[in-house]
């Protein structure tokens, strides 16, 4: 960096799009999990330990089926979520940002929309979820914005 330059340290030259996180990618740490419980019963059976070993296949083996039944892929991408709420609302949409969040304990992805009206001062806002799987509109709660 130059002296006197304002541009910040690290800043990147080129403005590349923001790719969200996939829970899908739960199904790899599912496969290192399952492989590692495959080598602990193989150490045990040829250690001859006995039992003992089931104390950590077992485990491995349920946390890799929880990480793989949770491995979810998204398929509504956010500005299809924004589209989907638009068309949910009342009122003649204008702007609106989509965040995704997850529900559940198998962390089912879900986007919550807050969309608002059309115009410089928009008179209405809304929040719109959104089933990050199917599209389904799955809550919305819609309410006039007070005027300072």
């Amino acid at each position: 960096m130059e002296a006197g330059s304002n541009e910040p340290a690290g800043t990147p030259e080129e403005v590349v799009p923001y790719r969200r996180l996939d829970t899908a990618k739960r199904r790899r740490a599912a496969g290192v999990y399952l492989v590692m419980a495959a080598l602990a019963g193989w150490l045990g059976a040829v250690s001859g330990v006995g039992l003992m070993w089931l104390t950590a296949v077992v485990p491995l083996v349920a946390i890799a089926g929880y990480q793989f039944a949770g491995g979810w892929r998204i398929r509504v991408s956010d500005m299809e979520a924004i589209s989907l709420a638009a068309n949910a609302a009342t009122f003649d949409f204008g702007h609106g940002s989509a965040t995704l969040g997850y529900r559940g304990p198998l962390a089912k992805p879900v986007w919550q929309v807050l969309v608002f009206a059309d115009g410089s001062s928009p008179e209405h806002q809304a929040l719109v979820t959104i089933d990050g799987l199917s599209g389904e509109v799955t809550g919305m709660f819609e309410q006039d914005v007070a005027r300072p």
